[in-house]
């Protein structure tokens, strides 16, 4: 008997069970921004230099506490999209090699709302087009350049959360995020080192074969990024840890890892934290290699 794309979707769900929501309450206006005093420059100015040396764990989570009280002061879309970063790296980075799903889930979650933070700051449009009811695949489009980070930060945390909640979740957000990376690739391709192009590399590779993905526009789309931003180690590990394990392709899996390991994490000091973090994780994937193929 065949089964076709949406009878092995339905038996997906069934076996998921309900999907886990994220509700973001778009109807609630942002808060207003008090006056900037001192204390609130200083607060953010510690974070932004606790933040350069976030290869610390202990000075990430000092970044994440001031700006937080600077933010709680005088809210900006700035900052939010700051803390929805730090936030992520905290949980995709330390707790993903320290093997805390619990903590990582929890990040990203926190992740997630700051995001949403910030859209409510720099896309009036598109926030109020969510509390009227709009679907968010329309109404994201009204959002402007100035919400990039924002959106990114949004979809990229919502991404790993919807994963870390079953397929039943990932399946329900799935059509807001494409959407979402769409309208970011089209207003900024190159936004944190081609990140949009990195993005569709691995959604064409989770939803090949299920949810109309495709192995091959994957590939293009992890070899573009890898061509716009050649020193952003997380690429290779990605395209190793999402395509080739789907197509089984262990040789090209161990030499991605190879050359992510083998790189100079310092070629670009703004992303040297980062790219750190990726090679410890091409570590722990080569180290995985035999049970991956």
């Amino acid at each position: 008997m065949r089964f076709s794309r949406a009878m092995l979707m339905t038996a997906a769900l069934a076996a998921t069970g309900c999907a886990t929501t994220y509700e973001a309450k778009w109807e609630e206006k942002p808060v207003t921004a008090a006056a900037a005093t001192d204390a609130v420059a200083t607060a953010s100015s510690e974070g932004d230099a606790a933040w350069e040396q976030r290869a610390d764990k202990a000075k990430l989570v000092e970044a994440i506490t001031k700006w937080e009280a600077a933010f709680a002061q005088t809210p900006s879309a700035e900052l939010a999209s700051k803390l929805a970063r730090a936030h992520y790296f905290l949980g995709d980075g330390f707790y993903v090699l320290e093997n805390k799903p619990e903590d990582r889930d929890a990040e990203y979650q926190k992740g997630l709302d700051w995001a949403t933070r910030s859209l409510k700051l720099s896309a009036p449009e598109f926030t109020q087009a969510m509390a009227g009811g709009k679907k968010h695949a329309e109404a994201i489009t009204l959002a402007p350049k100035e919400s990039v980070p924002a959106m990114y930060w949004y979809a990229t945390n919502l991404g790993k959360w919807a994963a870390s909640k079953g397929f039943a979740t990932r399946l329900r957000y799935k059509d807001d995020i494409k959407a979402t990376m769409v309208h970011v690739k089209a207003l900024d391709e190159m936004y944190f080192y081609a990140a949009p192009w990195r993005y569709f590399g691995s959604f064409e590779a989770v939803t090949a074969g299920l949810a109309g993905g495709s192995l091959e526009k994957s590939e293009e789309n992890y070899k573009k990024a890898v061509e716009l931003a050649p020193n952003y180690l997380g690429t290779k590990v990605l395209w190793a840890d999402f395509l080739c394990t789907k197509k089984q392709d262990k040789a090209t899996f161990k030499k991605l890892l190879e050359e992510v390991i083998a790189a100079d994490a310092k070629i670009d000091p703004a992303i040297e934290p980062e790219n750190t973090i990726e090679q410890a994780k091409a570590k722990k994937l080569l180290a995985e290699i035999d049970e991956k193929f």
